[in-house]
């Protein structure tokens, strides 16, 4: 009885590397993948996405995004919010808006992580105007905030010393039955 990889244990072992930054070895099982025949699958390409957003090498991360794109696969919200969320950890939020727009006209699947990475990178970048609409959008698209997104808020706040905003900003989360965290309080606590 002889064992056979399948797509699951390949993207395990992917996976895996990536997560020990080991991305030669990584991409050596994709290889290995294709040649046996496999078709890499959104878990495949999210995990060295992913990876290489974490490395920072942006560039690969971009070329395996448009091959993603170019082989005509249908990224689920999973790929997007890696994207969107690798985008920004390098400063790049204009692109990853560009990309949210993108996701939105096409009406692909979103969740309130897409929303809270991107209102984060804006937030980051000084792009509060932008960073509300989005907080509005939310409600908009039928979703409720939760105390990720009031906490990413409140920290923007509390960073331009808008105290009485951010207390404000917690008083709805109460009202709305959204209770603090500890990192609530730490945001507070730190901004004071």
């Amino acid at each position: 009885m002889g064992y056979f990889p399948s797509v699951v244990s390949y993207n395990v072992l992917i996976s895996g590397m990536c997560k020990a930054e080991r991305f030669g070895e990584a991409y050596s099982i994709l290889k290995e993948m294709l040649e046996k025949g496999w078709k890499p699958d959104m878990i495949t390409y999210s995990s060295l996405m992913k990876g290489l957003f974490q490395r920072k090498n942006v560039d690969m991360a971009l070329n395996l995004w448009n091959h993603v794109l170019e082989k005509a696969l249908k990224p689920d919200v999973t790929m997007h919010n890696i994207i969107i969320h690798g985008l920004c950890s390098v400063g790049k939020v204009e692109d990853a808006l560009q990309l949210y727009s993108k996701i939105r006209q096409r009406n692909h699947a979103t969740n309130l992580v897409t929303y809270n990475t991107i209102m984060e990178g804006l937030y980051k970048t000084g792009e509060y105007k932008k960073a509300s609409e989005i907080w509005t959008q939310i409600s908009t698209d039928g979703l409720q905030p939760d105390i990720i997104s009031y906490n990413i808020t409140l920290k923007a706040l509390c960073s331009c010393g808008k105290m009485s905003d951010a207390v404000g900003f917690l008083d709805d989360a109460l009202e709305r039955g959204i209770l603090p965290t500890v990192i609530t309080w730490n945001i507070l606590v730190r901004a004071d």
